[in-house]
């Protein structure tokens, strides 16, 4: 048993105020293609499948184009849940009857105890849930925490499973340890929203999503696929892939990367703007954050920028940081007379010590004002 797993799909994102669709399409169809170079049996989509739990019209058409051609057009079982970003009721809409094709979407809790039974492996569709909504599934009232819910539905799934099958697990969570991204929405405040890898005891693949990270945790069958793009200057060095797996019988034979090519990349481009400009970088059209690294005043900097780089998304100067830990008491604070006290701002803003020059001008200046008040 062959299949590709993905997650994290986000369909009618938004980075810095652009919107990703065309980016979308452009990867889904390379997914497709690579489902269908591989021979794969089936793909797992782990969740979030929109950005929002109301989707635009364009997101909403994009991903049943999408289904369309991996379930109908390759005739390949897709197997997908809601993540935290998705609305479940419209992820649930139509799937008793999509199943009869192959075609399993699982996006509210109520059948999640009910394995899917394909190619000698059970399948168990978890999508993402609240605390709350298991403890009113199963009428249990220790559960409290994400930990209590993810540990709740997995023992009642071992109770229900065959142990003589592959026991595959299709879920949206952040596992401990896993690495985040700025990408991802919080579950919940602090670290509440975490669960633990022993939830997961006894599953012989576990396909996640949620984190974007494709290595956001190592595990010997706890897998995150990531995201399919960068969806944040965050994951600017990452190389985003979907997973081939492998499975025979109960055995994890292979699980490997197959690589992704975006239509455009998303970067971090650094150097001083006449540089920058003089002489264009390559990948001009890629998704940019700029880091300048001019001192001083510049002219419209992202106007002259991107008439050579028309995707800068952000745009940054670089500065030195201020040395944590110098404090000063509010006593010595204000024994400083002005000029003291603007040479430390001006060092604090441009990281520079101020020079005796400026000193000079900045006295003259001051002098001025106290003159005109006086008068």
């Amino acid at each position: 048993m062959k299949f590709l797993h993905t997650a994290d799909w986000h369909l009618g994102k938004v980075v810095n105020g652009v919107s990703m669709l065309v980016e979308q399409q452009y990867i889904l169809k390379q997914i497709a293609q690579i489902a269908k170079e591989e021979q794969v049996d089936g793909i797992i989509i782990a969740g979030d499948l929109y950005d929002r739990s109301v989707p635009p019209a364009d997101a909403v058409t994009l991903l049943n184009d999408a289904l369309l051609e991996l379930n109908v057009t390759f005739g390949k079982a897709v197997f997908a849940i809601s993540g935290n970003h998705d609305s479940a009721e419209r992820v649930n809409f139509g799937s008793a009857w999509y199943e009869k094709n192959g075609l399993h979407i699982q996006g509210t809790i109520d059948a999640i105890f009910s394995p899917i039974e394909w190619n000698g492996a059970q399948v168990w569709l978890v999508p993402y849930h609240e605390p709350a909504q298991v403890r009113a599934a199963l009428e249990d009232k220790s559960v409290r925490s994400f930990e209590d819910a993810m540990q709740a539905v997995t023992a009642k799934i071992r109770t229900e499973w065959d142990s003589d099958k592959a026991q595959i697990l299709v879920g949206h969570a952040f596992v401990a340890g896993g690495i985040p991204s700025d990408s991802e929405r919080q579950l919940a405040i602090g670290n509440v929203d975490r669960v633990s890898t022993n939830c997961f005891d006894g599953f012989d693949y576990v396909a996640l999503g949620h984190l974007h990270h494709p290595h956001a945790i190592h595990h010997p069958s706890i897998f995150y696929a990531g995201s399919p793009l960068k969806y944040s200057f965050s994951e600017a060095k990452d190389k985003k892939s979907v997973r081939i797996v492998r499975m025979n019988g109960k055995k994890l034979v292979e699980v490997r990367e197959h690589l992704l090519e975006p239509l455009h990349d998303l970067r971090i481009i650094e150097g001083y703007l006449a540089d920058l400009v003089s002489s264009v970088v390559p990948g001009n059209e890629d998704f940019l954050q700029i880091n300048l690294l001019d001192e001083g005043a510049l002219i419209d900097p992202i106007g002259q920028l991107r008439a050579f780089y028309p995707n800068v998304l952000h745009l940054e100067r670089m500065q030195e940081k201020l040395t944590e830990g110098q404090f000063e008491r509010f006593e010595d604070v204000v024994k400083k007379d002005d000029l003291e006290l603007f040479g430390q701002f001006f060092e604090y803003v441009s990281g520079k010590a101020i020079s005796e020059r400026q000193v000079a001008l900045m006295r003259e200046a001051m002098n001025r004002v106290k003159g005109a008040m006086e008068q």
